[in-house]
């Protein structure tokens, strides 16, 4: 069974799990509109902690070849962060991508309507190929959790993942850094507006 099988016969968690996102994107737009303490407060417990990786991304993009040096950063991080630790061992214990969506949804609301100008079409992909990474990457992470409460072979769903994972996760996250690396060169560079967490380049 190729992984795109896998992922076809689980359609119904995909699309579950999609929509918690969407909701919870929109529900993020709505609440910075009407309660924007509450969003500002959730951004700094969401958002803040990635400050760091934000500021080794941004000390590269101004670097040499620094768009091709951030894709490759972006992408470490969102794999083994967002799809391998969130996403398959998260998905192992069932609950944690269910979260895990309603969190990055919430937070992509809220920053995208705090931050207008980082809203285009690079954008758009760069939220579609990280997203569907993570929800590939969560469902292979769930069979396994479920198999091993007995409702599928246990070597059989590990099997499942790494296909899932190795064929489908990887290229989706890599092509979703390629999106974000452009989007960080087109915001900071060609356009020039300040930098995130108020960053600055001097002092990177």
């Amino acid at each position: 069974m190729s992984s795109l099988q896998v992922l076809y016969g689980d359609w119904k968690l995909i699309i579950i799990l999609l929509s918690l996102f969407i909701v919870s994107y929109i529900f993020g737009k709505i609440l910075y509109v009407s309660n924007i303490n509450l969003a500002l407060n959730i951004i700094e417990k969401l958002d803040t902690p990635r400050k760091k990786i934000v500021k080794i991304i941004c000390k590269n993009l101004f670097m040499p070849y620094g768009v091709i040096r951030i894709i490759f950063i972006i992408f470490v991080v969102n794999l083994f962060g967002g799809a391998f630790i969130w996403s398959s061992i998260g998905g192992v214990l069932l609950v944690i991508p269910f979260i895990h969506n309603i969190m990055t949804g919430t937070l992509t609301g809220i920053l995208l309507k705090r931050y207008p100008e980082r809203v285009n079409w690079v954008t758009f992909f760069n939220i579609v190929f990280e997203i569907g990474a993570f929800i590939c990457a969560a469902i292979g992470g769930i069979r396994i959790g479920l198999s091993i409460l007995g409702y599928g072979n246990v070597l059989s769903s590990i099997v499942s993942w790494s296909m899932i994972f190795f064929t489908v996760v990887i290229p989706l996250q890599f092509v979703g850094a390629i999106f974000e690396g452009f989007l960080f060169k087109i915001l900071y560079i060609e356009k020039n507006i300040s930098l995130p967490y108020g960053l600055v380049k001097k002092d990177l």
